[in-house]
């Protein structure tokens, strides 16, 4: 029975990663590290409430060997580039740090299509920079999940996003062949597909681009 670590399950795919943690057979424990607790209650799972400023906080939780990272923001909530990149690189590295540190038996990490550390795109460039650096960590299975646009519901209200989605489910039937990584993915289909390539992946670093990531 595997035990694992979610942070950022508040988020669109957090949530639907923790609902099916929790409904698998294969887990007997899930543990989301949150800034305040508010997640469904479940006799398989515990809120740890923590600080995520204060690395120095990270709490001993040396049965969790699988971590799952789904955290993730934009530059308008964030309020600004430095809010973004703590969000979205310093965060992830450290969490990385803290698996590494407590003999992680893998990583999963949802990043996004273009991630590129030398990209001239802000947001495309933080999010390759942050693939970059978690793989200098010693993790036997670092899992890299680049989907493209995510659909679903979210809780905040995103106009760009919601325009966005609307055209994605026009063009997602025409995206066949080549065009078909394009396609906008659901929330709960990335969830799903790193709980499953957790099963089919070897040890190592593997880069799971959007079509790829939804179970076949």
């Amino acid at each position: 029975m595997r035990n694992a670590l979610v942070v950022g399950g508040t988020g669109l795919v957090g949530g639907h990663l923790i609902g099916q943690l929790l409904s698998s057979d294969d887990y007997s424990s899930v543990t989301a590290l949150v800034r305040k607790k508010g997640l469904p209650a479940s006799e398989k799972m515990t809120e740890v409430v923590f600080d995520f400023k204060n690395e120095e906080s990270f709490p001993k939780l040396d049965h969790c060997k699988h971590v799952f990272c789904c955290l993730g923001t934009t530059i308008k909530k964030a309020g600004s580039r430095e809010a973004f990149r703590f969000v979205d690189f310093e965060l992830p590295v450290r969490l990385a740090k803290w698996a590494e540190s407590n003999k992680a038996e893998s990583f999963s990490i949802v990043t996004s299509m273009g991630a590129d550390s030398s990209s001239s795109i802000f947001y495309n460039r933080v999010k390759g920079e942050v693939e970059q650096q978690i793989q200098e960590y010693s993790i036997p299975r670092i899992n890299i999940f680049r989907p493209s646009l995510i659909m679903g519901k979210r809780k905040e209200f995103r106009l760009g996003e919601i325009v966005g989605k609307v055209v994605f489910l026009i063009l997602n039937p025409l995206m066949i062949g080549v065009a078909k990584k394009y396609r906008g993915i659901h929330a709960e289909n990335i969830a799903k597909g790193m709980i499953y390539h957790l099963d089919k992946l070897q040890e190592g670093v593997h880069i799971i681009e959007s079509d790829k990531i939804k179970p076949v």
